[in-house]
């Protein structure tokens, strides 16, 4: 017999209760989808890739028009399945305590609008990866084999114009990201986008480790070594093919969130 998630992920009857959803229980799908993306803002803090209140985290529920999102105000080390709002895609509040940053709302909701298989956005300051976008035409280089897995998916937006205040900020984004599945803002940060938080959250902890292994490198003064395009292909496939179908990004989310359990599984509230 199918056993309830709460069951089979062994949930404490304590932590059952959505304190702020009381009369309007989410579904099963809905909670699991809360859970991996307050573990997200956790492994986040774990990782040293967050701004204590500020960068925002995002998922499109399974009715596909609305989405999860952290309100503002609360620090990363706060949020828990519970406390995440639900947006429309016009970023307005229908549910949840709080309301998302102004950021937030014109950032997220225009590129889950205008750019439906991103159904996770994950946006932070990272230090690394944001310390390419500072440098005068800084690309992740095809120099690491830990980048390699990135070839032909980053795109870069060049054209930082201030804080997201308005929608045509988050449109000129999605146009910017098309088909890729990592966004480098310039000046700015960087952002991920996937069809869930553990493919989303794999590429924001990849991206900071090449970007901090490359700023590594060029700090030394010497040139890097560039890789040949054909084996970067290689790699690029072969990374491809460990990440899904030999199930690496599911097992790779699963361990960390283990991680966050044994520390008291707080996210999970």
């Amino acid at each position: 017999m199918h056993r309830p998630l709460f069951e089979r992920l062994a949930i404490p009857s304590s932590q059952r209760v959505f304190p702020a959803m009381c009369e309007s229980t989410a579904s099963e799908a809905e909670w699991a989808l809360r859970v991996d993306l307050a573990a997200a803002f956790h492994l986040a803090v774990s990782y040293g890739l967050h701004e204590g209140i500020a960068n925002h985290f995002s998922a499109v529920l399974p009715d596909g028009k609305h989405f999860l999102v952290n309100p503002f105000g609360l620090h990363f080390t706060e949020i828990t399945a519970s406390k995440l709002i639900v947006c429309d895609l016009d970023g307005q509040v229908v549910r949840g305590d709080g309301k998302p940053s102004a950021s937030a709302q014109h950032i997220h909701g225009p590129i889950h609008r205008l750019v439906p298989r991103a159904r996770v956005l994950l946006h932070t300051h990272q230090p690394y990866a944001t310390a390419l976008t500072m440098v005068a035409g800084g690309r992740l280089e095809w120099a690491l084999h830990t980048s390699c897995r990135f070839y032909g998916r980053v795109a870069y937006d060049t054209d930082y114009d201030g804080v997201a205040l308005a929608d045509s900020v988050g449109e000129r984004m999605a146009a910017v990201l098309g088909e890729a599945d990592v966004l480098f803002l310039g000046n700015h940060g960087v952002i991920t986008a996937a069809a869930t938080v553990a493919q989303a959250f794999d590429d924001l902890y990849f991206v900071e480790r090449a970007a901090q292994t490359q700023i590594l490198a060029m700090s030394t003064g010497r040139p890097l070594v560039l890789l040949d395009t054909a084996l970067v292909e290689q790699v690029a496939g072969q990374t491809r093919h460990e990440r899904f179908d030999l199930g690496y990004i599911e097992r790779h989310f699963a361990a960390q969130k283990r991680l966050l359990d044994a520390a008291g599984g707080h996210y999970r509230r």
